[in-house]
C-alpha cells in the first residue's frame, strides 16, 4: 500500500484532525511560522505540537518545520522541497496558521501540481475537508525562460533579452504581453512576486 504524507500548516490542534483522521498518513510534516512559536502565543503553539505529537506521533513521525511565514517565495520553496522530497501519496492541508503561510504553501503547490495528490481546508462551521483546485502557473518553456531572464536582468533592454533568446522583439512582446496578463511581470516589465514563485 502506497504510503501517504500529511503537509499541513499549523498553529492549532483542532485544523488537523480532520486530514489526519481522513487519510492516515504515515507521515506527517507540520509547516509552522517561526513567529509564532515566539510571540504572544508561543507557549500555546507549543502546547498543540506536543498536543499533535502525542495523538498521532505513535502513528505518524511528525516533523515540524519552522519558516519564515510572511515570506510568500521562502514557503513555497520549502513547500516545493517537500513535495520534491518526500516518497508516496502528498496530501496538503493549508487550513492552520497565518493567511500568508497557508498562500505560500498554495502556491508551492501550483509550481509542482503533479507531485499533489489533494489540497484541502477545513470548513471554519463543521471542520469537515474541503477539497481545493490543484491549479498551475501554466508557464510554456519559452516563458519561463523569459521569466529567468526578467529575474536576472539588471537593467538590460527588451532588445537585448530577445537577441539573447533568439526570439523576435514581436514575438517577446506578445509574451511579455501575455504574462503582465496574468502579473508576473508589471508595466515596466520587471518580474513581480508572482512572477518570482512561478519560477520556483
Amino acid at each position: 500500500m502506497e504510503k501517504t504524507v500529511l503537509i499541513s500548516t499549523f498553529y492549532s490542534f483542532e485544523p488537523l484532525v480532520a486530514s489526519a483522521t481522513a487519510y492516515s498518513p504515515s507521515r506527517i510534516a507540520l509547516l509552522v511560522a517561526g513567529d509564532s512559536l515566539n510571540g504572544r502565543d508561543g507557549e500555546k503553539v507549543k502546547a498543540n505540537i506536543s498536543k499533535a505529537k502525542d495523538v498521532y506521533g505513535s502513528v505518524a513521525p511528525i516533523e515540524v518545520i519552522k519558516v519564515n511565514g510572511s515570506d510568500l517565495v521562502g514557503v513555497a520553496k520549502k513547500t516545493v522541497e517537500l513535495l520534491e522530497n518526500e516518497e508516496g501519496k502528498k496530501i496538503v492541508n493549508i487550513s492552520g496558521g497565518w493567511k500568508l503561510l497557508a498562500q505560500g504553501v498554495l502556491y508551492g503547490c501550483y509550481a509542482r501540481p503533479e507531485l499533489v495528490e489533494k489540497i484541502v481546508c477545513n470548513n471554519i462551521e463543521d471542520n469537515t475537508l474541503i477539497e481545493l483546485p490543484k491549479l498551475s502557473f501554466n508557464l510554456s518553456s519559452a516563458k519561463k525562460e523569459l521569466l529567468e531572464e526578467l529575474l536576472n536582468r539588471n537593467g538590460k533592454a527588451i532588445a537585448e533579452i530577445a537577441k539573447k533568446l533568439g526570439k523576435t522583439r514581436g514575438m517577446l512582446y506578445q509574451h511579455l504581453k501575455e504574462l503582465k496578463e496574468n502579473g508576473y511581470v508589471d508595466d515596466k516589465f520587471d518580474i513581480t512576486l508572482a512572477g518570482r514563485m512561478a519560477l520556483i
